[in-house]
């Protein structure tokens, strides 16, 4: 759990999660104070699970915290790459050094097509089973010389590619409601039209003949 700069929360930092109780989350911070925060609080702090990783010079870094503060600036998406590892103090190539309470970030070698909007790459790879239209080509625009593509199930693929996620305008759904109605109504006409024959019984005509004397 880190806390974010707000009236609730003043200061920036990391909590364990210790245990509830009600409406109230209890943690605990790296100097062993506990700190209980309520829902009302809960725009001043974000939930991550804890993961150990390995960072060396020249991995790439998601930074995926937003934070404001003397010294140190980070956006939510965006990647960086780490200059060096000293005393566990991580130093950016951009010149930024990550403090010890921030460790909302993660490797950056592969990320969402969401997260991939407004970044360009030498070759990008996109991997999916599924994936709309429009997410394809933002995730395929990324690259400047070569797009590589990596699927399981190719026909599954071709088919989704083929939904959009746009939303029609109301003049495209009243358009598609009025079509409707045309094609049931000719549906209807030509329901009207078909002859119907019905077996016609042939009336039997019988003749008698007689002499009179």
């Amino acid at each position: 759990m880190n806390g974010r700069s707000s009236a609730g929360s003043r200061e920036a930092g990391g909590c364990h999660h210790q245990w509830i109780s009600g409406s109230n989350i209890h943690t605990m911070n790296g100097r062993g104070e506990e700190k209980s925060v309520s829902l009302t609080q809960a725009r001043s702090f974000s939930v991550h699970e804890r993961t150990e990783i390995e960072v060396a010079s020249g991995d790439k870094l998601l930074m995926m915290g937003n934070r404001k503060e003397s010294g140190f600036r980070a956006t939510n998406g965006e990647l960086t790459t780490v200059r060096s590892v000293e005393r566990g103090i991580i130093n950016l190539e951009d010149g930024r050094s990550v403090p010890a309470n921030y460790r909302e970030f993660t490797h950056g070698y592969a990320v969402t097509a969401h997260r991939s909007q407004g970044k360009t790459v030498d070759h990008v790879i996109v991997s999916a089973d599924v994936m709309k239209q429009e997410l394809f080509y933002v995730a395929a625009s990324r690259g400047r010389e070569g797009i590589s593509i990596v699927t399981s199930d190719v026909g599954r693929l071709g088919e989704s590619l083929g939904v959009s996620m746009a939303r029609p305008s109301a003049i495209e759904l009243a358009n598609d409601i009025a079509q409707q109605k045309v094609s049931r109504d000719q549906d209807i006409a030509q329901g009207l039209k078909q002859e119907i024959k019905l077996p016609i019984k042939t009336p039997e005509i019988g003749f008698e003949m007689g002499l009179g004397l």
